[in-house]
């Protein structure tokens, strides 16, 4: 097991009130890409990867319930599992209403000779939906197909409520196996919730563009933040009319991938990030006052350490969060792996008090 180490710099406008590993077992495990939504009700749905082999790449897309703000959690059960494939939050949790909650889901074939950033022979990318707050859920869609070859509804914080009752959702996808990463925005509308040809941010086939998260700026303007793969260094674009053109891309002050956006009540934006500097190997947190042009570091949420298995196919990160009230949020994130091969669950409480 891999205990929680996170700190965060004192004066920063989050506290760290306490943390710990969810789902612990006698069994090593691969527990990965945690995503997590809070109902009307105060209910918390948290989704996940599970492997039960920790040498295996074959996993379930599993879902666990709490009813007191994550202190607990229901017996996770299995929503998708199919033999062969790593089965997972491929975008994770989009609510749309409460009465019209969205899982977009993935299953793949992991062969790590193809080499990559995404060693996948096969990729499915499809949603499951629930009009019942989560109760009962639907059959796996058809494939969501936005991009010539490989569609991922990435950005941990979709939807975006739109002025004219649309929404936008974060979206990318690739040219080819695993090459030419686009990543844009993608509109959608009720009843069925169908996905727009995507609006382009970040786009360059020496560089390929992904995990890309989106969040509402005080001022109106919608920021995005995009993992850059070749320098690693994030970038970041603005849109003042609501998604449909953005700014030219410029550099973040970090390297990150697996972007997580938050605004915090006083409109500061804090920004968790698996991280890409080899001398800080794991999963950071960053915050900017002014609209994305600056970014102060504050501290990690996990560190990895000296000894992170920073491998394809099994990095850390996803880290997501819910607010529990005002001042409260719940965050969950991934490990690496340990000597066992497994991969644990962070649950971290923190304390908005910008």
């Amino acid at each position: 097991m891999t205990d929680p180490n996170p700190y965060i710099n004192p004066g920063s406008p989050l506290e760290i009130v306490s943390a710990r590993v969810l789902f612990r077992s006698e069994q090593p495990k691969q527990f990965i890409a945690p995503s997590i939504v809070r109902m009307g009700s105060g209910q918390l749905l948290l989704s996940f990867s599970q492997g039960d082999d920790p040498g295996s790449t074959d996993s379930a897309l599993m879902l666990t319930r709490s009813e007191d703000n994550g202190a607990t959690w229901s017996e996770p059960e299995s929503l998708l599992a199919r033999p062969g494939h790593r089965c997972m939050n491929m975008g994770g949790f989009v609510k749309f209403s409460e009465d019209m909650l969205r899982i977009v889901v993935g299953a793949c074939e992991i062969d790590f000779s193809l080499g990559g950033d995404e060693p996948f022979a096969s990729w499915y990318a499809g949603s499951i939906d629930s009009s019942d707050g989560g109760r009962t859920w639907s059959e796996p869609s058809p494939e969501i197909k936005l991009f010539p070859e490989w569609t991922e509804m990435y950005g941990a914080s979709n939807p975006h409520p739109l002025s004219d009752g649309s929404f936008l959702s974060a979206a990318m996808g690739t040219m080819g196996r695993d090459v030419q990463w686009h990543a844009g925005v993608t509109f959608s509308k009720a009843p069925d919730y169908e996905y727009s040809a995507p609006v382009i941010i970040a786009n360059n086939p020496e560089r390929n563009y992904s995990d890309t998260d989106v969040v509402r700026l005080s001022d109106g303007r919608f920021l995005v933040v995009v993992r850059e793969h070749v320098t690693l260094q994030s970038v970041f674009s603005h849109s003042e009319d609501e998604g449909r053109t953005w700014s030219p891309i410029r550099p973040t002050d970090f390297k990150g991938s697996n972007i997580k956006l938050w605004k915090l009540r006083t409109g500061v934006v804090a920004c968790a990030y698996r991280d890409e500097d080899p001398s800080r190997r794991g999963v950071s947190l960053s915050v900017t006052e002014d609209g994305g042009e600056s970014w102060e570091f504050l501290g990690q949420l996990y560190d990895g350490g000296d000894d992170a298995d920073h491998t394809p196919g099994y990095v850390c990160g996803y880290p997501d969060m819910v607010y529990t009230n005002k001042s409260d949020i719940v965050l969950v994130l991934h490990t690496y792996r340990d000597h066992t091969g497994a991969t644990d669950l962070h649950l971290i409480n923190l304390r908005d008090v910008s």
